[in-house]
């Protein structure tokens, strides 16, 4: 196969798998936040612990963006 297609059905394949994780995810969490059976308090504390984790991914990953532009060691293969 002309690499091109690789590369177009790979980034077809990853944004599908990324567009269910996040609708699904989605979904979970609708319903856990609107659940009768568990309490406000409780619902703040793990949605502070969650977005809390959220918001160090995102960090991580756009500090390892910038980094990548002016890594000296991108070329280097092993």
């Amino acid at each position: 196969m002309p690499d091109n297609v690789v590369r177009a059905t790979s980034s077809v394949g990853w944004l599908l798998l990324i567009v269910g994780i996040v609708i699904g995810v989605g979904i979970a969490i609708f319903q856990w936040a609107i659940a009768p059976d568990v309490s406000l308090s409780i619902k703040l504390l793990v949605g502070a612990i969650y977005l809390g984790m959220a918001f160090l991914l995102v960090s991580v990953l756009r500090q390892r963006l910038i980094d990548r532009k002016t890594d000296k060691y991108k070329d280097v293969e092993i």
